[in-house]
């Protein structure tokens, strides 16, 4: 997609937002359910279904997804969309990128050592 194309396609929901400021504001939600026979998490993406449980640090066995790196991911997306967004309405071309998050844990608190 180009700066016009993109431009063309956010037009009306910049008017629509230009008239009604309250259209632009919405609640993004989550929604788990807990694992009835496991230490875990269901979490519904909208299209699939993730299985969070702890961490293998934790005593988890690392099959499934650690809500840890659940969030960072999260942040990893939100960045790297925001960025090409960003350069494609500014018309700047990005011929590759990377973005990475990092994050100290200390697993004393899931474990209730300190």
């Amino acid at each position: 997609m180009d700066a016009t194309a993109l431009r063309a396609m956010q037009a009306p929901i910049k008017e629509r937002y230009k008239g009604d400021p309250g259209a632009a504001m919405i609640t993004l939600k989550a929604k788990g359910t807990l694992d009835d026979q496991n230490i875990a998490c269901k979490v519904e993406t909208g299209r699939a279904l993730s299985v969070a449980g702890l961490h293998p640090a934790t005593g988890g066995s690392g099959l499934e997804l650690c809500s840890g790196d659940m969030l960072l991911e999260a942040l990893v997306a939100c960045a790297g969309v925001t960025l090409k967004a960003v350069s494609t309405a500014l018309g700047i071309a990005l011929k590759s990128g990377s973005v990475s998050a990092e994050g100290d844990l200390d697993f004393r608190g899931t474990l209730g050592v300190a």
